[in-house]
């Protein structure tokens, strides 16, 4: 605050010493008077003393009044402080001359003692309600600050806190799912059913981390964590990722990998993982045919290539999409920003992932660049910086092999990428407060034949680790009553207890795994507990750790259990023949079909023939609804016609009813009228193709 005892200051400018003293004895009772007799030294003195206001002297030798004050208004330190000239001339161009060169006001002399003191008075005045008026700005901008850090740090324990409440019930929905989608009994009408619920639990996940993301970028509190990574490993899991969100679209999916990328690098490997799956996942979405392709390249200036002690790494998503306008592109970083939401209103995302990555790119001091032609498709191309160890570089064979897993994945499900070892000789602990997570946690460990005990509370597995019981791996929550996993852990290491504890948390802020690791951890499982994760931990923690034949004796026993269950192969021939016939009917994919059930031909065949059969009369209920101008009764026939074509493999045709399905729901009856009568056809041409495959079937 503006300090009310201190004395405003004014500096007297005159070559001669009368008018100075004259001055002086009428301002220095109220203000404190500095005084110089010529232009230099004036200008030296109000750079020095900065004074409220400078009574100025035109006609002095050397430098004048004018000179004095065009230096003063050109510089930025004296350039505000106001001025009035002091003069025997009252010729009116000499007082237009001092305005124009920015003075504040004029005294006449003789002096007036009355007029000076009201003349500066008026001056500081101003200068006062002035500096009042910015200070008070100041404390507001202040406090303002410390409200928004306040309310920055209010939401961050807020997101926090929701995101372990939302993904504690996720972990058993996605879990209990999880379940039942890896039981190879699974009766197929119900494997679409929990497939839905699967994919919509991973994206109401991806939703609550782009806000945890967002949520932090916001406050400042966004961390990148530099680490040493092998750049085939991240092309390979990011393909290998989206791959599977791929499998079954109507459009090619490219890589192409510069064979002199550096072999390793240091950098934030997860974001750049993160920055790549939000890019291809837009490409995904937004492509409907074509071509979506992922380049890798470096960049090296000369320097660089000399020291090798960075590299541009540079990744480049091109799609032959819907495109945008330059308009839209200007936009696209903004938050929940969507485009084109009329013809997109099927399309699953919050509009966030643009503005996340773009900060990412940031943070990682890069580059991102996007080109878009509506109708053509968008390039979207990122620069990173990265630390280069001088590992040497991928090669012509690695790049090759990381083009022959992108080919090899693209029909691989989540299903048959866990190949479970046995192991009935392990013993874990699982330590969960919530029923249901230990229900979810023992499930998700029974294809395994571990002994799996249980405890509600770090108390409780406290006084199992007491009482002589020894595990292979403790599961430990980390967010319980009472007493937290971190307390619980430390009294475990305490007991000198050093066999591998693993925690489970739903905590998904970032920063986390170095603290679980100095506080006694051995690693950790995000919830919901992913199943790829658990099962690498198992193979490192139990798997590994027991002697060789004891791990061969449980696989032997393994397989002569599977040999002893293994169905009567009969009919081989059968499905064989009808592979064949089927395979010449184009409105079904027949390995998009039989991917969906895990290459199970007997299951696919006979979903297929169970639609087969209901065709006739779905295409009933539709025509029933569809004259009755029902449109609610109307959406769920073509819904469920919808699901059940996309299910056996005829992608064209389920396309066609999820139109319809859109339509319906927005009540489009005209839209309906004049488009279901094209899927009715269709799908009576499709009854008759599959009557011939299903009667040559009974007669082979």
């Amino acid at each position: 605050m503006m300090n009310e005892n201190k004395k405003n200051s004014v500096l007297i400018v005159d070559d001669e010493n009368s008018g100075i003293l004259a001055l002086t004895q009428i301002l220095s009772p109220e203000y404190t008077v500095y005084a110089a007799k010529n232009g230099r030294n004036a200008i030296q003195a109000a750079e020095k003393y900065l004074p409220d206001v400078i009574l100025l002297d035109i006609i002095m030798p050397v430098m004048d009044g004018y000179a004095v004050i065009a230096v003063l208004k050109n510089s930025v330190k004296t350039q505000n402080i106001p001025v009035i000239f002091i003069t025997g001339l009252s010729n009116v161009d000499d007082e237009r001359k001092g305005f124009a060169l920015g003075a504040s006001d004029y005294i006449s002399k003789p002096y007036s003692s009355a007029i000076v003191k009201l003349r500066v008075q008026n001056q500081i005045k101003i200068i006062n309600q002035t500096r009042l008026i910015i200070e008070k700005e100041i404390i507001e901008e202040t406090r303002r600050a410390q409200i928004a850090e306040e309310s920055n740090k209010a939401k961050s324990k807020f997101l926090a806190m929701m995101s372990h409440e939302i993904r504690t019930p996720m972990n058993a929905i996605l879990g209990i799912t999880e379940i039942q989608l890896q039981d190879e009994t699974l009766d197929p009408k119900y494997e679409e059913t929990f497939g839905i619920i699967y994919n919509s639990g991973v994206l109401l996940l991806g939703i609550i981390n782009d806000l945890l993301d967002m949520s932090k970028i916001d406050a400042d509190k966004f961390e990148l964590i530099p680490v040493k990574y092998e750049t085939a490993s991240l092309i390979n899991d990011v393909v290998t990722l989206n791959s599977a969100r791929f499998d079954g679209k109507p459009f090619e999916f490219e890589l192409q990998v510069d064979e002199n990328i550096p072999a390793a690098l240091i950098g934030d490997e997860l974001r750049i993982k993160q920055i790549l799956n939000n890019l291809l996942s837009n490409a995904f979405k937004y492509t409907t045919k074509g071509l979506v392709k992922l380049s890798a390249y470096i960049e090296m200036g000369e320097e660089e290539k000399e020291e090798r002690k960075t590299a541009t790494l540079v990744f480049c998503v091109s799609d032959t999409g819907q495109g945008m306008t330059e308009a839209q592109v200007s936009k696209l970083y903004d938050e929940f920003s969507r485009f084109n939401t009329e013809a997109n209103r099927v399309t699953e995302g919050t509009g966030l992932g643009m503005h996340i990555t773009r900060n990412l790119v940031r943070l990682m001091n890069g580059e991102i660049h996007v080109e878009s032609e509506v109708g053509r498709g968008t390039a979207v191309t990122v620069r990173l910086p990265q630390e280069d160890v001088g590992a040497g570089v991928l090669g012509g064979e690695l790049t090759e092999n990381l083009r022959r897993i992108r080919e090899n994945t693209e029909a691989r499900t989540k299903k048959m990428k866990i190949m479970r070892e046995p192991m009935p000789y392990g013993r874990v602990l699982v330590v969960d407060d919530v029923d249901l997570n230990l229900y979810v946690a023992k499930k998700l460990l029974t294809p395994y034949e571990l002994s799996v005990d249980t405890a509600a509370s770090g108390i409780e597995a406290i006084d199992k680790i007491k009482s002589g019981h020894e595990y292979d791996v403790v599961f430990m929550d980390y967010m319980m009553p009472e007493m937290d996993g971190v307390e619980a852990v430390k009294i475990i290491r305490g007991l000198e207890y050093a066999r591998p504890i693993v925690a489970l948390t739903a905590d998904a802020i970032s920063g986390r795994v170095d603290m679980f690791l100095e506080n006694g951890f051995d690693d950790f499982i995000s919830k919901p507990i992913d199943i790829h994760h658990l099962d690498d931990i198992l193979k490192r923690l139990v798997c590994d750790m027991h002697p060789r034949e004891v791990v061969e004796a449980a696989r032997e026993q393994k397989e002569k259990t599977m040999r002893e269950a293994e169905a009567d192969t009969a009919g081989g021939e059968v499905a064989s023949f009808l592979r064949d016939v089927l395979s010449k009917i184009g409105a079904i994919n027949t390995k998009i079909g039989m991917d969906r059930f895990f290459g199970m031909e007997d299951a696919y065949y006979e979903t297929l023939e169970l639609f087969y059969k209901k065709i006739l009369r779905s295409c009933d209920v539709m025509s029933n609804t569809m004259n009755a101008q029902d449109m609610a009764a109307f959406y769920l026939a073509v819904h469920s016609i919808k699901s059940q074509l996309a299910t056996i493999g005829a992608m064209d045709l389920a396309a066609a009813a999820q139109e319809l399905e859109a339509a319906s729901k927005d009540n489009m009856a005209d839209y309906c009228e004049a488009h279901f009568p094209i899927l009715k056809k269709n799908l009576f041409i499709l009854y008759g193709q599959l009557s011939v495959a299903f009667a040559c079937q009974k007669e082979s």
